[in-house]
């Protein structure tokens, strides 16, 4: 998906299926075998490519028994609304609800699903795939697809600012730079993750704007100025980043970084420690781990970065945990 914003978008007539399978000899609907399979073909350079996946997939759970929903959307401003529309259906009749997509298509169907009963299926079509890696979905789309059909469900944690979800990371300051940096490297070279690698790395060797903030870290409030504050939620992630955060992730609390303002040369030894797992202990470094984290600043929306997109978000900003509010299927035996 694209840098434009997570959000939920009214359209004037319902968004039918493109194709519907069912089983002749098996009551999918009262068994609670439904499954219906979102996937934004607009996005990425494969779109061609997705689509036939998209249709063998559909396949494989017809085969397997179960009734099938298939949505191919073109536009990301259709998502939050089909799956508004497939939850209103299996809140009667149980199944499955399937991402296929990156985690910024995860993000919008988790949006819509948290703190309900409906499972939530994966397949992962991105370029870190780190919430399905986190939770041991292969990243082979079929042997996804047969998680899903053997699988459990899991609860997972989310994490939470204001009315935005995030699965993996939420960020002010340098991070949403980076984003639309990456999009703009993207649409010229391609989504790899090399890209990604220099994109980032052009905006972190720029001069920054420091951003004045009054943070309040579970009651206690602190004055910062820095460039950067990144939240993180997906344990994996911050472990490839060599953080000891992880360890805060585990425990179902909220894990934090704030960085002071740097010079290039700052900057460089930084990214370094960064590689060699020091980080956290260099002194222009703040970690935090707490069970609430409330941002305010003088201007009143700020530009947050939530999986990979790119929102605005009015001040105050709360960031907390939502434990256990999203049921996920991984495979049998997984308990991390």
């Amino acid at each position: 998906m694209s840098s434009s914003p997570i959000q939920s978008t009214e359209l004037s007539e319902p968004i039918a299926p493109v194709s519907s399978y069912s089983p002749e000899d098996q009551p999918a609907y009262a068994s609670g075998r439904l499954i219906s399979m979102v996937m934004n073909t607009g996005s990425g350079h494969h779109a061609y490519g997705h689509e036939q996946l998209a249709r063998q997939l559909t396949a494989y759970f017809s085969e397997q028994g179960f009734e099938v929903d298939l949505y191919l959307l073109t536009e990301a401003r259709q998502l939050s609304e089909v799956v508004r529309q497939a939850r209103a259906k299996h809140e009667r009749e149980g199944g499955v609800i399937v991402a296929a997509g990156g985690d910024g298509t995860l993000n919008t169907v988790a949006q819509e699903l948290k703190h309900s009963s409906i499972r939530m299926g994966i397949i992962p079509l991105g370029t870190f795939n780190y919430v399905a890696r986190a939770l041991d979905i292969p990243l082979d789309p079929f042997a996804a697809a047969q998680v899903i059909v053997e699988g459990i469900a899991r609860p997972v944690h989310l994490g939470i600012v204001n009315d935005y979800i995030y699965l993996n990371n939420a960020s002010i300051g340098l991070y949403p730079k980076i984003i639309e940096q990456r999009e703009l490297y993207n649409a010229r070279f391609g989504r790899f993750r090399v890209v990604a690698m220099v994109s980032g790395f052009v905006v972190l060797m720029r001069e920054q704007q420091k951003l004045k903030l009054k943070m309040t870290i579970d009651g206690e409030q602190t004055p910062i100025e820095t460039p950067l504050v990144f939240f993180g939620n997906n344990q994996l992630q911050l472990q490839d980043l060599k953080l000891t955060l992880a360890e805060c992730v585990a425990q179902g609390k909220l894990a934090a970084v704030a960085i002071t303002a740097l010079t290039r040369w700052q900057m460089i030894k930084l990214i370094h420690r960064l590689q060699v797992g020091l980080f956290e202990q260099a002194p222009e470094v703040t970690s935090f781990c707490a069970d609430q984290i409330k941002i305010e600043s003088r201007v009143k929306r700020m530009k947050v970065a939530i999986d990979g997109e790119i929102v605005q978000i009015s001040t105050p900003l709360i960031f907390k945990v939502a434990h256990n509010a999203l049921q996920v299927m991984v495979p049998q035996g997984v308990t991390k």
